[in-house]
This record gives structure tokens, C-alpha cells and sequence, in this order.
């Protein structure tokens, strides 16, 4: 809060483009914003009636007068048109007249000057007796002497203007009236706040202070000094390494610091200005200098390779991405954990948004502080003030995993510190979400291990290519790329994907050719209409009694067709029975299984954009490189895991094996779980174990099928495309048998073909991989696909992959869903830490993103950052 006075007293405002209109027509005055309690108020009395105070400085003698008061809300303050004050600059002054000269008759006149009239001095108790003037724009500059108040004007503790330097700048005919005015119509023009003496000395005149590389020292550059680039920070070398450091930089390291501005710090060409050009934002309410002249931002963003895959910013007018943040709020973690900034967020949100668009523009190497730091280009004090707090600023992001995530190669020294001590961590679980928990500890410098029960790490995501093209056994499709750690990942590795096309033709196995188009779109339009009916009921009825999505859908399709007399036919039947597979396939149960209230509990969050995308080559090269380096120990299962609050976990091992740690991450499969393989001592909490029941263990089962020839061939789209075509059953009970099937053929150039075709059985259908042998599945498989396709011959199979997730004792599932009676809270039920002693990770605990490897690999993540923020706090 005690930014409050710093920045004006102004509102954030998403929209440039509505400025006009907002303040002209706007009639009536806003009420004055009072600053919180121990904040110095600006005085306002010394405006006329009517006008816009164009130097809206913070004076301090009230300081000791002014009483305590409660916070209170901030509200918008009234301002002048931007194009009305333009043409009072060009108007309000005769040529060759001072301002001096116009106050002398306002005077006369009657009327009383204006605060930018009178002299502005400090008389702050906390600023040094012997001031230095920072500019020495004058040649009689009083350079530093004692003053009491009267000869100094206050920028901030170790910055002031002597009275001559600052008459320089506001006085028409100075040295520096032009660039005053100059700046002043170009602010006017891209900021609602008021363009104040202090501001524009701030943002144009002040000395840029670099680190120098051999004594880490802060000097000021020359007054004339352009302004400097990445690199010349990075390589800053000062003239004269013995010399003591100026006193005031280490007054401007203190926190407290920044409660001594009078005209806020602003940054300039900050690598955010390549995501924020535009109309969408004023920049210096982002804490970013409306006065960048040096940033190319169009040729910036068509250089940035990483743009088609990764968007840092929710903007106005645009759908939210899963992954972006807003760049003028900060999130509700972000409040917690600088609550400092909650009232005037500007400062916070530079620098958030500056290490994050660094992070996006460049995902492949990972980031550091000293990078971060060559990119904060700010005048005065105050870069030295925002380098100390990008270090917090980097550290929460860090530890979050908002950046440097994926397969980075790690920095020999952790760039986040853990503290004196280092903790021993065993993850237990060798899938993506325990190898992900483990490589981000390893980058903050954590002792851990990996223990993982089968004789191969991955877990769910395991590929076979036995048909010649990868196969996915578990997961493989991506659901949107742009800001998935997925399709990072492929993309630092090198592992192709390729984009899902739209579109999806229906084969019905009754007539053996497409369904009628009419057909598709009535039972569209009604299976929309009953998941909109069902979403409605969901909204409006308080308190309402849970059951199966079977039941409420079926139910709600009946009385629809009653409220419209709607003749049903079979073939319709037959694809709303497909559909109904569909979503089984979907939450990996029978529907009869599921939550009415719950089952898509996640669908109203903020999910990932752009399109959905099948992994061409697989997940096997991204989890060996995900578990590199890692210490993991194979063939172990854990039968025990003994935890206590004041003392080590221990994790034994069939075998006898035994494993010590101060802390263990859980990541294993929710089927495991309910099995109880895992032994606890003590036993888990009872609010654990009823979250972890609550939540089912969805299961499909993956049928591939290689072919000699492409037979399917005539459902090829114009551009050579097809990703997938839906099987519409001749009997309704059939419909969890090979309700999609995936065309994985290779895509080359003619030569060394191979076509493939992958569906799935789920629902009622899963159990047959069980019950049949593999080739009596994969006779299934053909004679269903000659059913789709009658007058098509179907070619003896070359070749097959038949799944058993069910039979693994160590998987046991696919993936989660929410039972009848649960809700969405179970997911966070399950993911809650234990004495900070045992974390849980896996997709079972990410209600944000379940069922998806996306889900299990951020899971881990948020795993490492909880036990290192744990760990830290204990420090």
C-alpha cells in the first residue's frame, strides 16, 4: 500500500482506444482518492476550479499534521481530455513570455498560481542535509550544499534538483523547455496520468546507473548518455573500480526506499513492449515509459519463433489462454505474496512482465537474473531499487514454474536459492509428473531420487514402434498447443507433432457408408441442445441432488423429443448413441458411472488455445530427456512409506530396499491409490482417503492395426487431409467398440509407407482386451472397419498393438474421473500436502487440467515449487 502516493493516485485502464470518449464524457468530478493510512496526501487546494493540475507533485510539510485514516477505495480521478490540454500548451503561452511572467499576471489579475508556479522544495526529514543537484543542467548548478528546504526540490532520498537546474526545464527559452514540452504532448498522448515536471526529469533527464562486471559497484552514466542496450550492461566496466560506492545507491537497495519517489520509476523498451504494441494499454500504468523510441516491436514479434506456440499475455477483446497472464493485474498468488503491491501494482507488474515475455520470447535456455537484469532500463535510483526487487520478483516466478520449465539444459549453480541446508527428496513414481517434479528440483539445487516400480520410466506414456510410426499405448494427442508444455517440450527436444485438422466424417455400420448429413446435424443440434438443458439445470437449481450423467442425459433427451414431437428415427438413434460413446470415451467410464453436477468440472476454467495436436513421433525421446541426469532407481516397487512431522520419511522397498528423505512426492496413478499398494504409516488422513474414493479410475484400452494399403483412402479431405472418422454402431450397446478410429499412417513421400489405423474400446467394451485374445480383438477391429466400409475388400492386417493397461499392477488405469456424489474439490483434496512431508502428484491432482499429460507434468511442477517454498520458509 504504500505505493499509493507514488503513482499519481490513478486507476489502471485496459483500453487506450475508449480514453477520449471516457473523459469528455464524463461531466461529473470523481471524488478525491485519499492515500491509506501513514501516507502523505497530495495537496489539492492550490488548483483552480475547473482545471487539470498538470504537476501533480506530493508536498511534505503537512507530513506531521496530517492524521491517521483508514484505507479507503480507490477511484478514477477526474482529467482533462488529452486534445484539450495539447492545445493549451500551444495556446497558454505568448511568444517569449515565461512562466514566471504569466504568474506575475494571474496575480495581478486576482487569480492564484498554479502548484507548477510556486517553488517545489524539500523539506523532507528523511532526505540528507547537503543535497546534490543530479543534473547540473546549469552552469550556475549549486552542485551540493546544505539546504533546509528552500533550495532543493525532492525527486527521492538521494535525488534531488537544485532551484536553478529545475527553472531550466519549465521556464520558456531554457536549455531544456522544448524537450519539456515536446515530451509533454507525446505523454499527454499515451498516458491518462498527468505529465508533472518530476515525471518528465524522471523519464528523460536522470542518469542511468549500471553495475559494473569487476567490482559490482553502481555508477552513474554521463548526463548525455544514450540509452543502453543489453549488451552494454552486460559488459559495463567502470572507469575507476577503487573508488568508494555512492551512499545514495545503497539507500536506494533498502525496500522502503520507493516510498521516498516522487515521480515513479519507469521502464524503458522492456522486452514486453513486443506482446503489448498497440492500442490495449497505457504503458506507464504497466510501469513501462510511454517514450519508447527504440523498440521495434512488429520486427521483434516476426523474429520470435516461439510465437506461434506461446502467448505470455491475455489481451483485451481476446480469449484467455491457459498459461497468459493480464498484464496490468497481478493474480491472486501474486497478491499473496507481495502484498506490498496489491494497491499500486505498476512497479510489480514491470517487472513481471519483463521476465515472463523474456521467458516466452526464449524458451530454450534458461534464464537468469543477470539476463533479466540487462534488460532493465530504467533512469535514476530507481533501476537499482527494481534490480533488488527482481530478484523476488524471479524467484516467484521461478519457484511457480511460470518460467523456466520443460527440458532446459540446468545452470551449474541454482539461480533460486534453498537456503543454508539442502533437502533429500524421493519421488515415488518414474511418469512424466514424478519426472517433472524431479528435473525442476534438481534446477533448484535439491538432493533427489527417482523410484519407480517397472523396469522403465514414463509410466502412462509409453510408445510402440513395432508398426513402423509411433504408436502412443497412453497418451499422445495434446489438447492445444498454444501455451502447452507439451508441445514445448517437443519443440525443445525436437519431437514432432502435427496439428489436428477439424472435421470428422461418420461411417454408419448399418448402411455401410457416411451418415446422412441431415441426420448428423439434427442429432448435433439436439445433443447440444441437452448439454445446454443440463448445464442450465446445473446453474439455476440450488442444492441439486447429484446422480448419473447417464440418467440426466438420457432423461433430458427424452423429454426433449416429447416436447417437440419429434419423430426419432433409428438412424438418429444410432448416432446419438455414438455421441454418448463419445463421452465415455471422454471421462474414461460408462457414463452411468459419472457425475451429473461434476463431470466436466473443469470446463469453466481457462484452458489452452489453438489447435489440438497428435505427437507424430511420440513421447518416448521427451521422457528421456525429461529424466536425464536424474538419479532414478528402477524395479523398485514401494510397499511403505513411514512419515512423521519432526522426522525423516523413510520409503521401503519389495526387496528390503530402504530410502530416507525429508520430504517424499506421491506420483502414482489414482488405481494404485485405491488398491492401496502404498502403505502409510501413520496411516493418511481420513479427509485424503475420501478424496482420493471419491474420484474414479477411468480405463480405455488401444487397439492399433496395421494395413497393406490405405483402403480408407476415399474419406481423404481435398488438401490431402484426415486425421480421424467416427464409427456409428449398428447396436447402441456396442458404442464404447471402436467409437474413433486414428489415421497414424506415416506421412512421407511414397516410399516405406506404413498405414495405420488406431481406435480404442471403453465404457461397456473395455473389458474384451481381457476376455479375448489379441488377434480375436484385432479380428473385431477389421470386421467392424468391413461393416463401415461394404463395398471395400478389407486387407489381412500386417501387423497389431493391443494395450492391458487394467492388467498392469502399477498403472491399472488411464485416467481419472469424478464419481457420482464428488466434485471437483477432490482433485484438490488429493493434491493437498501432508506436514509438509508428503506431496501428491499425478493427473488425479490437477482439477485445472485432468486426464491429460499436460495436467500430470504441471502437477509435478507445482509439487517442486510447494516443497521448495516449504522448505524455504523453514529456513
Amino acid at each position: 500500500p504504500f505505493l499509493t502516493s507514488i503513482m499519481n493516485l490513478r486507476n489502471k485502464s485496459p483500453k487506450k482506444s475508449d480514453k477520449m470518449e471516457d473523459m469528455e464524457t464524463d461531466a461529473t468530478p470523481d471524488p478525491p482518492v485519499l492515500p491509506p493510512a501513514g501516507i502523505k496526501r497530495p495537496k489539492m487546494d492550490d488548483v483552480e476550479p475547473g482545471e487539470v493540475d498538470l504537476f501533480p507533485d506530493v508536498d511534505d510539510d503537512e507530513e506531521e499534521s496530517t492524521p491517521e485514516r483508514s484505507p479507503s477505495p480507490r477511484v478514477r480521478s477526474q482529467r482533462q481530455c488529452a486534445e484539450v490540454a495539447k492545445k493549451k500548451i500551444k495556446t497558454e503561452l505568448r511568444p517569449g513570455e515565461t512562466r514566471k511572467e504569466e504568474a506575475e499576471k494571474k496575480i495581478q489579475s486576482g487569480e492564484s498560481p498554479t502548484k507548477e508556479d510556486r517553488e517545489c522544495s524539500c523539506e523532507r526529514s528523511d532526505c540528507p542535509v547537503t543535497k546534490t543537484c543530479c543534473l547540473g543542467i546549469a552552469e550556475t548548478c549549486m552542485g551540493s550544499r546544505p539546504d533546509v528546504g528552500k533550495l532543493f526540490v525532492h525527486l527521492s532520498k538521494g535525488e534531488h534538483v537544485c532551484k536553478i537546474c529545475y527553472e531550466q526545464i519549465w521556464t520558456n527559452g531554457r536549455p531544456k523547455f522544448d524537450h519539456f514540452m515536446d515530451w509533454k504532448g507525446g505523454w499527454m498522448n499515451e498516458s491518462r496520468c498527468a505529465p508533472s515536471l518530476k515525471a518528465f526529469i524522471q523519464d528523460q533527464l536522470l542518469p542511468f546507473w549500471l553495475q559494473c562486471n569487476n567490482c559490482a559497484k553502481f555508477r552513474a552514466l554521463p548526463m548525455d548518455a544514450s540509452t543502453p542496450t543489453p549488451s552494454q550492461i552486460v559488459a559495463f566496466v567502470c572507469e575507476n573500480c577503487e573508488e568508494p560506492a555512492n551512499s545514495t545507491v545503497i539507500e536506494a537497495s533498502e525496500r522502503s526506499w520507493i516510498t521516498t519517489v516522487a515521480a515513479a520509476p519507469l521502464l524503458h523498451n522492456s522486452p514486453a513492449l513486443h506482446y503489448l504494441a498497440g492500442d490495449s494499454y497505457y504503458y506507464d500504468e504497466l510501469g513501462m515509459s510511454p517514450m519508447n523510441s527504440e523498440c521495434d516491436e512488429k520486427k521483434a514479434m516476426e523474429e520470435c519463433s516461439s510465437r506461434v506456440f506461446m502467448a505470455p499475455f491475455n489481451l483485451p477483446h481476446e480469449t484467455s489462454i491457459a498459461f497468459s497472464v493480464r498484464p496490468d493485474c497481478m493474480e491472486h498468488d501474486e497478491t499473496e505474496a507481495f502484498p506490498e503491491f496489491s494497491v499500486e501494482p505498476a512497479p510489480y507488474l514491470a517487472l513481471r512482465n519483463l521476465i515472463f515475455a523474456l521467458w516466452t520470447k526464449n524458451p530454450f535456455i534458461y534464464l537468469t537474473p543477470r539476463e533479466c537484469s540487462s534488460h532493465l532500463v530504467c533512469r535514476g535510483l530507481g533501476r537499482v531499487w527494481m534490480l533488488e526487487e527482481m530478484k523476488r520478483v524471479f524467484d516467484f516466478l521461478n519457484i511457480k514454474g511460470i518460467i523456466n520449465y520443460g527440458i532446459l539444459e540446468l545452470p551449474e549453480k541454482p539461480v533460486t536459492s534453498i537456503g543454508k541446508s539442502t533437502p533429500e527428496v524421493i519421488v515415488v513414481g518414474g511418469g512424466i509428473s514424478g519426472l517433472a517434479a524431479a528435473r525442476q528440483l534438481r534446477g533448484f539445487g535439491v538432493d533427489v531420487k527417482v523410484i519407480e516400480a517397472r523396469a522403465k520410466i514414463g509410466g502412462r506414456m509409453q510408445d510402440d514402434w513395432s508398426l513402423g510410426v509411433a504408436v502412443g499405448c497412453g497418451a499422445q494427442l495434446v489438447t492445444g498447443i498454444l501455451n502447452n508444455p507439451i508441445a514445448l517440450m517437443c519443440e525443445q527436444v525436437g519431437v514432432g507433432y502435427r496439428a489436428l485438422t477439424e472435421g470428422c466424417p461418420l461411417l454408419d455400420a448399418t448402411t455401410g457408408g457416411r451418415v446422412d448429413a441431415k441426420v448428423d446435424r439434427v442429432v448435433d443440434e439436439q445433443f447440444n441442445a441437452i448439454l445446454d438443458a443440463h448445464g442450465h439445470w446445473r446453474s439455476s437449481v440450488q442444492d441439486a441432488e447429484d446422480g448419473s450423467l447417464y440418467e440426466h442425459l438420457t432423461t433430458i433427451h427424452e423429454k426433449l423429443l416429447k416436447l417437440g414431437a419429434v419423430k426419432w428415427t433409428e438412424a438418429e438413434e444410432r448416432v446419438f448413441q455414438w455421441n454418448i460413446g463419445n463421452t465415455e470415451f471422454s471421462c474414461g467410464a460408462k457414463l452411468d458411472q459419472v457425475s451429473a453436477l461434476h463431470w466436466d468440472q473443469n470446463e469453466s476454467l481457462v484452458q489452452f488455445a489453438g489447435a489440438h495436436a497428435l505427437l507424430t513421433e511420440g513421447s518416448s525421446e521427451m521422457i528421456k530427456r525429461l529424466g536425464e541426469g536424474t538419479d532414478i532407481r528402477l524395479n523398485c516397487p514401494v510397499e511403505k512409506i513411514t512419515w512423521g512431522a519432526d522426522k525423516k520419511c523413510t520409503v521401503a522397498c519389495k526387496g528390503g530396499k530402504k530410502f530416507t528423505a525429508d520430504s517424499v512426492i506421491i506420483a502414482v496413478p489414482l488405481a494404485v491409490l485405491h488398491k492401496g499398494t502404498i502403505e502409510f504409516v501413520p496411516p493418511l488422513p481420513k479427509s485424503k482417503c475420501a478424496a482420493i474414493k471419491g474420484l474414479g479410475a477411468g480405463l480405455i484400452e488401444k487397439i492399433a492395426v496395421r494395413f497393406p494399403r490405405r483402403f480408407w483412402s476415399s474419406l481423404v479431405k481435398e488438401d490431402g487431409s484426415l486425421d480421424y472418422f467416427g464409427h456409428v454402431p449398428a447396436d447402441g450397446k456396442k458404442r464404447g467398440l471402436f467409437n474413433m478410429f486414428y489415421d497414424f499412417s506415416s506421412r512421407g513421400n511414397g516410399k516405406n509407407e506404413q498405414y495405420v489405423l488406431m481406435s480404442y474400446v471403453c465404457g461397456d467394451s473395455v473389458d474384451i482386451v481381457n476376455e479375448l485374445s489379441d488377434v480375436e480383438v484385432v479380428q473385431m477391429f477389421v470386421d467392424t472397419l468391413q461393416e463401415m466400409f461394404g463395398d471395400e475388400s478389407i486387407p489381412e492386417p500386417t501387423g497389431h498393438v493391443v494395450t492391458h493397461w487394467g492388467r498392469d499392477p502399477y498403472i491399472g488405469m488411464s485416467y481419472s474421473y469424478v464419481r457420482v456424489g464428488a466434485t471437483g474439490d477432490n482433485y484438490d483434496g488429493i493434491a493437498g500436502t501432508i506436514a509438509n512431508k508428503l506431496h501428491f502428484a499425478g493427473e488425479c491432482t490437477n482439477r485445472f487440467f485432468p486426464q491429460t499429460m499436460t495436467g500430470a507434468y504441471l502437477s509435478g511442477v507445482r509439487e517442486a515449487g510447494k516443497l521448495l517454498e516449504n522448505w524455504r520458509s523453514k529456513e
